[in-house]
């Protein structure tokens, strides 16, 4: 809490704007923090030791949340829940307080719609989404798993969906405000204030905002930083879980030892995490974020409604939906999800991937092509196990063993003996099963009915 910030230019009085022609924010987060080679900047010359006890403190954190199990994924999850909406409200506030914010916000609000004939910018909005509701990474069917079997889905879905939504609003007017400020203090427009992406807004733009801050900067800095360690500690939290319970499920006899198989997976991750401390880690990042994760997680998302709606069928699943909620999904859901969403991912995924030639920070070829291998691991994953379930499939030609890969299991259905009872007689004839559960529920409302203005005692 001292009263000169780290990324301030008291620590930098001339050496930043007569030297380097960056700002502090800059300078800290490229030299002091990433600790880039400007002689090498493409080349591997060391690893920050800084960042490597940060990383490990981090993962140590990790494994002590996990091992508490899943009430304590829980009780994280109702922390990094909350605390960004304080944390951002706050920040928002104070941010008004500031010459232009308001002309920021304004500007957030005012859209380029020539934007949206871009792919690209429909391409980087489902990734997004992607990144943002967890589709495509199994987090979310890991927790819902430890719901009831009649957990009304289709509420969560647009809570969730909702509150996703709102919370990028709040975020962009937190920094639209703050954009706001730095162009009316720089005296430039607004689209020329940014020139930094991926992690240069919240470690640079951010920072520089923060310090200029005129009510204890210190204290929003720090809360600032505090959300962004806590949202990661809750996905770290969350892709470990979804790890061990994909490990757990196919391993039953694994389950007495979680706490084993968790300290092996977070010290796996925290060596796979060494190369990003290195002094070209961010190029690594880039990497990763455009091929080893992004397009992988592209496809996966992509041949999971295809396969849910296609292969599986989109009857199934609306019958499977409306046993477990009582009512089955209406012909808007249908179609989006059985024609609009596989057709637009397809889409866009294939035109955001033809080159334009105007890519901006264009990867030298050695980096295209281990990005492409990246993805190529990632992506290949699909058809290696699916030889691998064809092959050890029982049937004898290779035509039957396919078709008979493409359809459910013999234990497929609801893990309880009683749901899965009633979901096999819902299966042979989903209309009576339907007639017959109407009869119930009138029946159990006369019944109810029947003692209402009798004394029972």
């Amino acid at each position: 809490m001292r009263e000169c910030l780290p990324w301030t230019e008291c620590n930098y009085p001339n050496m930043t704007r007569n030297t380097t022609n960056m700002t502090a924010a800059e300078y800290f987060w490229k030299n002091e923090v990433l600790e880039e080679d400007p002689l090498n900047p493409d080349s591997f010359t060391h690893m920050s030791w800084k960042l490597v006890v940060c990383l490990l403190i981090t993962w140590i954190l990790v494994y002590i949340s996990v091992v508490q199990g899943t009430d304590s994924l829980g009780k994280m999850a109702y922390f990094t829940a909350i605390f960004p909406y304080v944390v951002l409200t706050a920040l928002l506030i104070v941010a008004l307080q500031e010459k232009g914010s308001f002309d920021g916000i304004k500007f957030f609000f005012n859209p380029d719609l020539e934007k949206l004939k871009e792919i690209m910018v429909w391409y980087r909005a489902c990734e997004q989404s992607f990144f943002s509701l967890a589709i495509g990474y199994g987090n979310i069917v890991m927790i819902a798993s430890y719901n009831k079997f009649t957990n009304n889905v289709y509420r969560d879905a647009i809570i969730i969906s909702v509150l996703d939504t709102f919370t990028n609003i709040l975020a962009g007017c937190v920094i639209f405000a703050v954009l706001g400020t730095l162009s009316y203090q720089k005296n430039i427009p607004i689209s020329d204030v940014v020139n930094h992406k991926d992690l240069g807004l919240a470690f640079v733009i951010y920072p520089q905002a923060l310090a200029d801050i005129k009510i204890v900067p210190q204290l929003w800095s720090l809360l600032f930083f505090i959300m962004l360690f806590t949202l990661g500690i809750g996905s770290s939290m969350s892709q470990i879980e979804t790890i061990l319970t994909v490990i757990k499920d196919k391993f039953p006899s694994m389950r007495e030892k979680k706490g084993y198989l968790a300290l092996g997976i977070c010290i796996m991750f925290f060596i796979l995490g060494l190369p990003l401390t290195t002094n070209v880690g961010q190029h690594i990042l880039q990497l990763l974020n455009n091929y080893g994760v992004g397009a992988a997680v592209y496809v996966y998302a992509t041949l999971t409604v295809i396969g849910i709606t296609w292969i599986y069928g989109i009857r199934n699943f609306s019958n499977d939906v409306g046993f477990m909620l009582g009512s089955a999904p209406g012909i808007f859901w249908k179609t989006t999800w059985t024609f609009t969403a596989p057709i637009a991912l397809i889409v866009i995924f294939i035109y955001g991937h033809i080159p334009t030639g105007e890519e901006a920070d264009k990867l030298p070829l050695w980096a295209e092509i281990a990005g492409w291998l990246l993805a190529a691991v990632a992506i290949l994953q699909i058809p290696i196990w699916a030889v691998h379930v064809i092959g050890r499939n029982p049937h004898k030609s290779i035509r039957d063993k396919i078709l008979s890969s493409f359809r459910p299991t013999a234990d497929w259905g609801p893990a309880d003996p009683d749901d899965k009872a009633r979901w096999l007689e819902m299966k042979k004839s989903p209309k009576a099963f339907k007639a017959k559960q109407s009869e119930v529920t009138v029946v159990s409302a006369v019944y109810n009915e029947s003692f209402q203005d009798d004394d029972i005692y």
